[in-house]
Order: C-alpha cells, then structure tokens, then sequence
C-alpha cells in the first residue's frame, strides 16, 4: 500500500530513493526537472507532469521534509521490495530468455557487486509499474541530472511495449537497456506479474536493469519509439572512459545531451563529501575491466571532473532555491498567522436622534457665521444658509419655529 500525499495528475516524472544518503542527488534532479519543464503551457488542455518521489519507510522525516513540498508535488511511501536469492538450481527467466550460470549447486547467481543493492530495497523500483492512477511515469534515477525538458517524452506511444514504453540502450552489454530512465504505462497487474516473477528470474547485474532486461526481453526489437537515444540516458562512465583521449565520443556521438546518469561510484555529493582522492570507479559496467583497465578509468576521472562541477554547480542552485522556498513559506504562514489573530473591526455606536439633531444646529450655526463674514447680511446668510440645509422645504412650520430649529432650542 502506498502513502499519498498531493493531488492527482494524468501524467509524472518520477525518481526512487531507498535510503537518506541519496537526498542531495534527488534534490539536484527535481530542481533541474523544475527548471527544465516548460514555463508556460503550450496547449490549452495541457497539464505538467506531476513530480513524485517513491520512498521507502527508512527514509527519515528531515529528509522527506527536505524533498516536500519544496521539490516534488507528491510523496509515495512503498514498501521496500528485496532482491531474492537465486541459486544455479533455480531455474529460468522470464520471456524467452534461459538464465544460465555457475554448476556450483547453491551459489547465489543474484548477489549483487553494489552494496545499496544487498539490503532490503533492492528491487524496490519495481513499484514504479504499480502507480496506475497516473497515464504514464517518466522514471528517471536519483543519480541522473536534467540539462533539457524531457516531458515530450510523456507522449511517446508503444502498443507492444507491455509497459515498458521506451528505454536507452546501456553501455555493456548494448542490446540492452539500462533501468535509469524508462517510459512506462504503469497498471496493477504488471506489477503484480513482475513481482511474481522476482524469484524465478536470474539479474545478470545483480540489480534492477538485469531483471528488468531478462522480464522485457524483446527490447532490443522495439520500434524507433521505444529506443530513446543515449542522450536521454548519457552515463558518466563513458565520459570517464573516453573523454581525456578522444572528446568527440562524448560530445558529438552522444549528441545534445538531455540526461547526464552519474551511474558509476562515487556519486558526486560523495566526492564532495570524501575528498578529492581518485578510487577505482565500482559501476556494474567498470567490474567488468582488468585492475589494469579499471585504474587507467580511475585516472581519467582523476583529470576530468568535468561532470562532476556541472553538478555541484546546480546541487548548490538547488539549495538556493530550497533557502528561498522556505522563506516564503515561513512568510506565508506567518501572514495567516498576523490574519486569524487580527481581531475583527469594531463597530460603529449609534448615533442618537438628538445629537444628529445637535450636530445639524453646529454645523448651521458655523455655516451662517461663515456667510456673515462673506459681508451676507443676516436675512441674506440666513435664507442661504437653510436654503443648503434643507429648513426651507418644511412650509407648514412657523418663523419662530424654524428660527429655534436651526438653532437647535427646542420647539
């Protein structure tokens, strides 16, 4: 069961965090979702996609206040989904693919070289194809930064995609794709399938893209729709491999560069916090190099932190833009504050006949005084005078009376 928080919308962008650490790499991406959607509508009937953010139940209040409702409109909380252990004597995968691995009867073919993987979140994504009050989810991971709008994306069609509408390829193996950005038509009985299908599926990952590949296995058949292009999903190792020796792979093969994924180790907020020593990049694609080749990977990261500074340059905008937010809430709410206390406006007494009457005889009096001293003499100031206050209409009442009226004797 999920936690809503927030209104309903048709469509979404989504992202996942299972634990706390990710919260600065959420923030950066929401906020460059945020300033990345279009500003104004472009059709009358459009509605922006809703940003929604799935958490798991250890993620703590300072961290879900950080995100809500400063970065996203709605908060999910989902019950963390584990990654099952899946013996050689277990048997195949899903679609038509045949899981195959080590004779060693008993070894876990499952067990995962990432360690945020190992604990009880794993498969915790999965949720993402249950949230079926939304048309379709844009899911993009924690670790990824927006440099374009990408909510054109939302209305990519697929009628054989089974749900998973659109992907970008992954560096190895290439016929796959990579589980970082994916387009999906969610609904409760894919999810339900998926789940079902967790313990009899082998990851060759150990994560979510392996299970997700071996599940969707006919991907690599899509139509052009549903293969987005490397740009939408432009993983940091391939920079890290390639950009110190020949540039041109990254920026003119990639293209305009949409999504930049900092898939490989260390994040960036934890290059940030851990110093600026060169390690040996730990991304599922880098296990697969010799210690040779993983060390040359780790000095070109070393020499280009190029990525790294484009996304510590918005980390620190979104922090900006949280201080500011706050602000103005704390504002807000003071206003409402200031209004709920302010007592209502106190109401007028009542004037009594008699000093209505009082006061018309004073302000006759002045006005006479004043005719005199425009050289009127008294017959002349006085008819003026009543004639503007109305006591010559009254015919049927005598001299002496209307001379004690106006000046207010009684009669």
């Amino acid at each position: 069961m999920s936690k809503v928080l927030g209104p309903v919308r048709p469509n979404a962008i989504a992202t996942l965090i299972t634990t706390d650490d990710f919260l600065e790499g959420a923030q950066t991406l929401l906020y460059s979702l945020k300033v990345k959607l279009p500003a104004e509508p472009f059709a009358s009937d459009y509605n922006p996609p809703e940003l929604i953010v799935l958490i798991t139940p250890n993620i703590s209040e300072k961290t879900r206040s950080a995100l809500y409702p400063a970065f996203c409109t709605r908060l999910l909380q989902v019950d963390p989904i584990e990654i099952p252990s899946t013996s050689s004597t277990t048997g195949t995968g899903t679609g038509t693919g045949t899981g195959t691995g080590s004779e060693e009867s008993g070894s876990d073919l499952n067990s995962s070289h990432v360690a945020s993987w190992s604990d009880k979140c794993g498969y915790s994504k999965l949720h993402i194809f249950g949230q079926h009050v939304y048309n379709k989810i844009l899911y993009i991971d924690s670790d990824c930064l927006v440099k374009k709008d990408v909510s054109h994306l939302l209305d990519l069609e697929n009628a054989s995609s089974r749900g998973l509408i659109a992907a970008a390829p992954d560096i190895f193996p290439p016929d796959k794709f990579n589980a970082g950005v994916m387009l999906i038509a969610p609904s409760q009985e894919l999810f339900i399938d998926l789940v079902s299908k967790t313990e009899s599926t082998i990851t060759y990952d150990g994560g979510d893209t392996g299970f997700l590949n071996a599940y969707f296995d006919d991907w690599h058949s899509y139509p052009t729709e549903g293969r987005l292009g490397f740009q939408y999903n432009a993983q940091r190792f391939m920079h890290q491999c390639t950009y110190s020796k020949q540039p041109k792979y990254w920026d003119i093969a990639v293209g305009e560069i949409s999504i930049i994924h900092f898939s490989s180790s260390p994040k960036p907020w934890q290059s940030e916090h851990e110093g600026k020593k060169a390690r040996l990049p730990t991304s599922s694609q880098s296990d697969f190099l010799t210690k040779e080749e993983a060390e040359k990977v780790a000095q070109c990261e070393s020499k280009s932190k190029a990525l790294d500074k484009l996304w510590n340059k918005w980390y620190k905008k979104s922090v900006h833009y949280k201080e500011e937010f706050e602000e103005n809430q704390k504002l807000k709410k003071k206003q409402q504050v200031i209004k709920k206390n302010k007592p209502p406006p106190s109401a007028k007494p009542a004037v009594s006949q008699g000093a209505k009457k009082k006061k018309a005889s004073l302000d006759f009096n002045k006005r006479f005084k004043q005719l005199r001293k425009e050289g009127l003499d008294s017959k002349q100031a006085m008819k003026k005078a009543r004639s503007e206050f109305g006591f010559d209409k009254d015919d049927k009442v005598s001299a002496g009376k209307k001379v004690a009226q106006m000046f207010g004797m009684p009669m």
